[in-house]
């Protein structure tokens, strides 16, 4: 109870949490109240009387909104409550949310998804107006403007009406009282004539103001032509948000004749258009109209990313500088000095620019693991060990700090320190002892410091323990290749070492590695007809891999897969082997057709395939022959490097090559062969068809039967006889009895003319697929 000269009344005591706010003043007044009075008893004495409220003043903090806001935006940018920045200022906001990134992932993951944006705020009478606007952000799944709408209709759930990017909250003062008195033991009280009549900022705290009967305060400048051209965007807003992009793109363009070169308009154009693949040189266009309307149009990373994307990659990292120089919301600063250290190419300016970032945003997960990634190019060990020792620390529990051990020691292995990386294994040990993974890690690591006996020993346990546990083959393929090549190549085991190869599934995704070093140790072993076997797997499991790549780069997404260059090393080979030891010329250009089809622009791979091209062209040309045979790089496996992983044997470089004299064109269909008729071109062509038709489904036969007649037509015995082998073994016990007959005919007509072609290994190849087939 409050009394007066004026009369009675009833005030807050004190402040009151309410969420995010603070109410730190609230008073009313009971009309029709005369003295002298008996004010015994206190509010509950007069809870009958209904007050009229006169003033209300709230508090928003930024750290609280921010704690509060974090699990209202749970689901926005990513499955996990987001990190949220907020920094106020009068009647308006600058707001960042990002997804939290996990400091156990390595191999320098892609930062997570961020978005910034800023909010003003208008006082209109009872109501409180917010307009979001100049939003920008990097790694989003859809256009910035629609996420930084989609976060604050997340915060104000409940609490707020929206129209295109506009939020309305009515009647806050008044519900406020509504809320809070009766929980006193009063009477709600009248809010007639009480209005916002300010909005300000103290430090790092908005402060809210009503008052009965006193005039609102004008808005500020930035607020009034925020909510103008929010009014403009209405429409194309509420698009944005229904993912209907076409038809918010047709809205920002009509909006963009009303309010010629707006940087809001532009901006909702820009992200459009950069969130479609091949519209980045309209975007840029409109980028650069934009920055002619308005000297400061603030589109954050999105100008660095396009110019990068374009293959302007010194003007992106001009654009990128100014942006992180600019930006007043850290995350994105640093994020825009991440993106530069990603798009330039030399490692020492990666490492500075990586500085910077982490400069601005100590924290950011995803500049950390990839400082490591080029601290560990640059040879500085003690530094990107310091940075794995800050990621533990950002790591919380047990697992989280095990993850973080782990991904540094495979980091340490892809930068080829694996007789490094064994104290890093040790460490993710000490949290999870029984790992598997990490005890696999570390006997790789024991075979790469010379101790090959007790790393293989580590190694097959590692590979025990997860047969033990029910993991699937697939996941443990990784520790089973490692295995395998410390069997095969620090122990001499080469029968154990394709043992263990021979086990990993075609699902897995190390299975083209898998069948490549299969391939290479039964050829070394003597088993030519095993190792065709394997490398024929390996162009089945390569040519659905380039199919993928293929449909990538139709749709512009397409960014090279890193287990291309094995691959293609693999691939080259198999092609050395099938002409060396098979004497399979045309198979030898099968092998380098998917290669090429794998990495189109390769220089190396495309002369090979030339000159495969012209021994089959002119087969008895002995100097063109002597020039053909394609050698792989000295070890398939290893990691990718700027040149090719083909190289040919005993090439002449002079003018005066025959190879070098009229080069074949290039066709990586299957029509390639450019000896072949125009009948048998059709029928290559028809192969590659029924090819992709099968891989969709296994399970048609007439599909296959059709296939096997054409490879049959066209002398592709291999092919022939991996298609056949792999029908019988996916096939019912019944639909064994039916195929084993075509099936031993077809090989038996193989085996024949390679007799007759003087291949004495080939048709033993295809009698002893014969006779394993079922009678």
């Amino acid at each position: 109870m409050a009394i007066g000269r004026t009369g009675v009344g009833i005030e807050l005591a004190e402040p009151i949490a309410l969420g995010c706010l603070r109410v730190t003043e609230l008073t009313a007044t009971l009309p029709g109240m005369r003295f002298p009075l008996d004010v015994t008893g206190g509010v509950p004495k007069f809870r009958h009387r209904r007050g009229v409220l006169q003033t209300v003043q709230l508090e928003l903090g930024g750290r609280a909104l921010e704690k509060w806001a974090a699990p209202r935006l749970r689901g926005v940018v990513g499955p996990r409550a987001p990190e949220v920045w907020v920094a106020l200022r009068s009647a308006g906001a600058t707001i960042s949310v990002a997804a939290v990134g996990d400091a156990a992932e390595g191999g320098a993951p892609r930062g997570a998804p961020l978005v910034a944006f800023d909010v003003d705020a208008l006082a209109e009478a009872h109501r409180l107006v917010l307009v979001v606007r100049r939003a920008r952000g990097t790694d989003l799944p859809a256009p910035a403007t629609a996420i930084a709408v989609g976060c604050v209709e997340a915060m104000l759930r409940g609490l707020a009406k929206r129209t295109g990017a506009v939020f309305v909250v009515e009647g806050g003062p008044g519900a406020i009282a509504r809320w809070m008195m009766p929980q006193a033991g009063a009477r709600a009280p009248s809010d007639d004539g009480l209005g916002w009549t300010s909005i300000g900022a103290h430090a790092d705290t908005w402060i809210f103001y009503a008052m009965r009967g006193a005039l609102t305060a004008p808005p500020s400048e930035d607020a009034l032509r925020a909510r103008e051209i929010a009014a403009v965007l209405e429409t194309a807003d509420d698009a944005l948000l229904a993912g209907d992009l076409d038809a918010a793109r047709e809205l920002c363009v009509d909006a963009l004749d009303r309010a010629p070169r707006h940087a809001e308009v532009a901006r909702r154009l820009v992200q459009i258009d950069a969130a479609v693949p091949g519209r980045a040189e309209a975007a840029l266009a409109m980028l650069a109209e934009a920055a002619q309307g308005d000297a400061d149009p603030h589109f954050g990373t999105t100008p660095g990313e396009l110019l990068a994307e374009v293959g302007d990659v010194d003007a992106a990292l001009a654009s990128l500088e100014r942006a992180g120089d600019t930006e007043p919301v850290a995350a994105l600063a640093a994020r825009a000095f991440e993106i530069a250290a990603r798009s330039t190419k030399d490692v020492e300016d990666a490492a500075r620019w990586l500085d910077r970032a982490l400069a601005r945003a100590p924290r950011s997960v995803s500049a950390r693991w990839l400082r490591v990634e080029r601290r560990l190019e640059l040879g500085r060990l003690e530094d990107a060990l310091a940075d794995v020792e800050h990621l533990d620390a950002l790591a919380r529990g047990g697992r989280a700090k095990y993850k973080v051990w782990l991904a540094a020691g495979h980091a340490w292995r892809a930068a080829g320190l694996g007789a490094y990386a064994g104290e890093l294994f040790e460490r993710a040990l000490r949290h999870a002892p029984d790992d598997a993974t990490a005890l696999a890690g570390l006997g790789a690591a024991l075979v790469g410091e010379g101790r090959k006996a007790r790393g293989v020993a580590v190694l097959a346990r590692a590979v025990q323990m997860q047969e033990e546990a029910g993991a699937s083959p697939a996941s443990a393929a990784p520790m089973v290749i490692d295995l395998a090549r410390a069997l095969a190549e620090e122990l001499d085991d080469l029968p154990a070492a394709i043992a263990r190869v021979g086990g990993v599934p075609a699902e897995a995704a190390e299975s083209m590695a898998a069948r490549g070093l299969e391939g290479r140790w039964r050829a070394a072993v003597g088993d030519a007809a095993g190792a065709a076997l394997a490398f024929a797997r390996l162009r089945e499991l390569a040519s659905s891999l380039a199919t993928a790549s293929e449909e990538k780069r139709g749709r512009g997404v397409w960014v090279e897969d890193p287990r291309l260059a094995k691959v293609t090393a693999f691939l080259a080979e198999a092609a050395a082997f099938q002409r060396g030891r098979m004497h399979d010329v045309l198979g030898a250009q099968r092998h380098l057709a998917v290669a090429l089809r794998l990495r189109p622009h390769d220089a190396e791979l495309r002369r090979s395939y030339r000159d495969i091209g012209a021994l089959l062209a002119h087969p008895d040309r002995q100097d063109v022959a002597e020039e053909s045979v394609p050698v792989a790089h000295a070890d398939g496996f290893a990691d990718d490097e700027a040149g090719s992983a083909v190289h040919t044997l005993a090439r002449g470089d002079s003018d005066d090559s025959p190879v070098s004299r009229g080069p074949t064109p290039i066709d990586l269909g299957l029509s390639e062969d450019i000896a072949a008729s125009d009948e048998d071109v059709r029928a290559m062509a028809r192969v590659e068809e029924l090819t992709r038709r099968l891989h969709a489904d296994p399970a048609d036969d007439d599909v296959a039967d059709e296939l096997g007649g054409l490879l049959e037509q066209l002398g592709r015995g291999h092919e022939l006889l991996a298609l056949v082998t792999a029908r019988l073994e996916d096939a019912t016990p019944e639909r064994k009895v039916h195929l084993a007959p075509k099936a031993r005919a077809v090989l038996e007509r193989l085996a024949t003319q390679a007799d007759a072609a003087g291949r004495s290994e080939e048709a033993a190849l295809y009698r002893a697929a014969a006779e394993a087939l079922p009678s």
